[in-house]
């Protein structure tokens, strides 16, 4: 919810930063000058800011990720815990990049005083050879800074984009092939999307309309910083909507339900609301507007964090029964190491107290015959017995297959049972034919 609007908002705002920076200096323009350290001190106005809005949740998604997706051979854990470093690298550099952006008013503050005493020449060439110094370690932070920051943004998205879809997590396993996935794609430019939304919006509430505005704006100043943040706004808001939907069309079935549409839905009447706002504002400049923009633009975000995590808990679905199941095993391991041995039904007693009621294994009833399907998952026991712990729709022809309730040993006995009877009935046919004469 906090993270990716602050880290859109500190990336868009970084690379205007630098960009008017050089611009300024170049041209000598100050007014360029003025807003890229007006921006930057915006958003890193407080060591705390990035701290709780980037590092710690950024901390906490590696850690959460690692836990979901243990086991498997995804490689979000990896790139979301590289993206971290990066991201904790790049605020640094930044942070260096916004001192010395400061440090270097101070000494043109200095050079300025000293020009005007003959008696201080020699402390004057020290001076402009501190501030060429002080200058050169300046857009060298600023640079690098972006770079890591762009770079931490991508793993972090992709790793996002991986984790949604339970496809990606054995057809990916390089960069390359991350960056030829057209959902990873699509992710990433709908990040950057909205990086200029939250900009754009984040430049014009901050500047004007947060704790009355910044002071001392002038008319020229005002206009212009004014006219980048409108621009970069209904940049964002024509380009989301289209991205958003193109992205939910990528995901498998397996991650979608009811809920994903709703509050991607609900999203986008936030975003047509933020828009309708911002052109309230282009109207009429009054910062009530812009406030209702930055919020709704706000809950929009939040809206689509929150549809993620649905589609994250839905493809993740599956593979969290396997993890159940082998705690569940392990625990009953320890156990009966301990001499406790708790009474539990066979797989018998639960495929005629359950399972009977719907299928058989000879012959369609409710459900499919057992001899149609349980041969399909041949070596493939674990997913078998998370089926059965979290049925999902499979066959058309069929209806859904409630859940149960089973616990995950009760799940393993069943699945023992019914793959012992496949084998049983496989066996007997073949021994039928074996014990037909041969036909000329």
């Amino acid at each position: 919810m906090v993270f990716y609007p602050y880290l859109g908002f500190l990336l868009g705002a970084s690379v205007l930063s630098l960009r008017y920076n050089r611009s300024g200096r170049s041209t000598g323009n100050r007014l360029h000058l003025r807003f890229a350290k007006d921006l930057v001190d915006t958003v890193l106005f407080k060591k705390s800011v990035p701290t709780f809005l980037a590092l710690i949740p950024g901390l906490s998604l590696v850690f959460v990720t690692a836990q979901v997706l243990q086991s498997t051979e995804a490689i979000s854990v990896d790139l979301v815990g590289y993206g971290f470093i990066l991201l904790l690298i790049a605020v640094v550099l930044l942070y260096t990049y916004r001192f010395t952006f400061r440090l270097g008013d101070i000494l043109e503050g200095y050079e300025e005083l000293l020009k005007g005493d003959s008696r201080s020449a020699g402390r004057l060439g020290e001076i402009e050879e501190y501030q060429e110094q002080n200058r050169g370690s300046h857009l060298m932070a600023g640079r690098y800074g972006i770079i890591g920051l762009a770079l931490a943004s991508f793993l972090i998205v992709s790793s996002t984009a991986v984790t949604t879809n339970p496809l990606n997590w054995t057809d990916i396993s390089t960069v390359f092939e991350l960056v030829v996935a057209p959902d990873v794609l699509v992710r990433i430019v709908q990040f950057v999307a909205f990086a200029l939304g939250v900009t754009g919006l984040g430049i014009l509430f901050f500047f004007f309309a947060w704790q009355g505005g910044k002071k001392g704006m002038d008319e020229e100043y005002s206009h212009f910083v004014r006219g980048i943040g409108l621009r970069l706004s209904v940049i964002s808001f024509l380009a989301q909507p289209a991205l958003i939907l193109l992205e939910i069309t990528l995901l498998p079935g397996v991650s979608l339900s009811g809920s994903v549409y709703f509050f991607t839905g609900t999203s986008l009447a936030m975003l047509f609301l933020a828009a309708h706002f911002v052109y309230a504002y282009g109207r009429d400049p009054l910062p009530r507007h812009l406030g209702s923009a930055f919020y709704s633009l706000l809950v929009a975000s939040t809206l689509l964090g929150v549809g993620d995590q649905v589609a994250i808990h839905n493809g993740t679905k599956m593979h969290a029964a396997v993890l159940a199941y082998r705690h569940d095993q392990t625990l009953e391991a320890i156990k009966s190491s301990l001499g406790i041995a708790p009474a539990a039904l066979t797989g018998e007693d639960i495929y005629n107290g359950r399972c009977s009621a719907c299928h058989l294994f000879d012959q369609k009833k409710v459900g499919p015959a057992y001899k149609d399907v349980i041969p399909k998952y041949a070596g493939k026991r674990a997913q078998l017995v998370a089926f059965v712990l979290n049925p999902a729709k499979i066959d058309p022809a069929f209806p859904p297959m409630p859940n149960q309730g089973l616990r995950p040993a009760e799940a393993d006995s069943i699945v023992t049972y019914l793959l012992g009877k496949i084998a049983q009935t496989g066996a007997k046919a073949a021994t039928t034919i074996q014990g037909k004469p041969q036909q000329k």
